[in-house]
């Protein structure tokens, strides 16, 4: 029988994973990591209190989890700062510490490091970046994500390590119900919902509308993850892009949303949603998860779209 550790299960792709592991695989045990011990419950999970950048809690919540496999989500995400030397401690070391952990327990375990397709860099127009690119990470996050993949891959080369199987899943963007507005969709269905009840001017403020990103509804993600930890694996560490493939312009996400609305609406540039290492382009190709897997998206832009602009009509109702 599967036991799963998810860390970070309260977050917000870890909720939707947990309800995709129960709905997929009913069996399973779960545990959770949460950084907060203020009663937070999750129904069919083990929640345990774990400061990841605390290397004894780790250690003791992978004993007390034993777990066959696990899906590694805690850290700090892009869109909520954070210094370089912050972001390397949260997303890098502690992935090491983890990695250790579970190496300790013996037994064939896998485990799912999530990074992300900024570790590329910008992407050129046409050519979605292939996971035998080269890394050109740009800023501190993406470098904290870079430095958690060789820090993964330096713990492979070692054959003591060799009943750890790891993947680096690099998720390009996604989004969905119950992100929070610190990101750039729900940022938008925000504003548009308060916008439509009367609680705001008709002004939505924007960062830079003119990027490209890969979008992805968290839904085809978190499947995604499901899927990988139980696939036959190539090598020791396999390194897969989680992607759609197709560039979206942040501005004709904003169109949508507000063509979704109906609400009549100007748009006014906000200097603090600017960020001085925003990439012009950044698109995955998604075709080796397809061959390991036979993964593809299944929610359209539109459908994702929607439904994070319905939750945040309920979240301002």
């Amino acid at each position: 029988m599967a036991r799963i550790l998810i860390t970070g299960a309260t977050g917000f792709v870890g909720g939707w994973l947990v309800d995709e592991l129960r709905s997929q695989l009913p069996d399973a045990v779960l545990f959770g990591t949460t950084h907060s011990a203020n009663g937070t419950e999750i129904p069919g999970v083990t929640l345990l209190p774990c400061d990841i950048t605390n290397p004894e809690a780790v250690r003791s919540v992978v004993r007390t989890a034993d777990p066959t496999h696990v899906v590694h989500l805690a850290g700090i995400a892009s869109a909520a700062g954070g210094n370089a030397d912050t972001l390397r401690a949260v997303n890098a070391d502690a992935a090491t510490t983890l990695l250790e952990a579970v190496a300790a327990l013996g037994d064939n375990r896998r485990v799912l490091l999530a990074s992300s397709g900024y570790v590329y860099g910008a992407t050129t127009p046409g050519n979605p970046a292939a996971e035998t690119d080269p890394l050109n990470a740009i800023g501190a996050y993406a470098e904290s994500k870079a430095a958690m993949e060789e820090a993964a891959q330096t713990f492979c080369a070692n054959e003591s390590n060799a009943h750890v199987s790891v993947v680096l899943a690099r998720a390009f963007n996604h989004t969905g119900a119950r992100q929070t507005d610190a990101f750039v969709v729900p940022a938008f269905a925000k504003q548009i919902a308060q916008i439509e009840r009367g609680e705001l001017d008709p002004v939505v403020k924007v960062g830079n509308l003119s990027a490209l990103r890969d979008f992805l509804h968290v839904a085809d993600v978190v499947r995604a993850y499901r899927l990988l930890l139980d696939a036959d694996l190539p090598e020791p560490v396999t390194v897969v892009n989680v992607a759609s493939g197709v560039g979206v312009s942040i501005r004709s996400m904003l169109d949508e949303l507000v063509a979704l609305s109906g609400a009549d609406v100007t748009v006014e540039t906000d200097p603090a949603r600017l960020r001085p290492s925003d990439l012009p382009e950044c698109v995955g190709d998604y075709g080796k998860l397809n061959r390991l897997t036979g993964w593809m998206p299944t929610h359209s832009l539109t459908q994702t779209l929607r439904e994070t602009l319905d939750y945040w009509r309920g979240q301002t109702a």
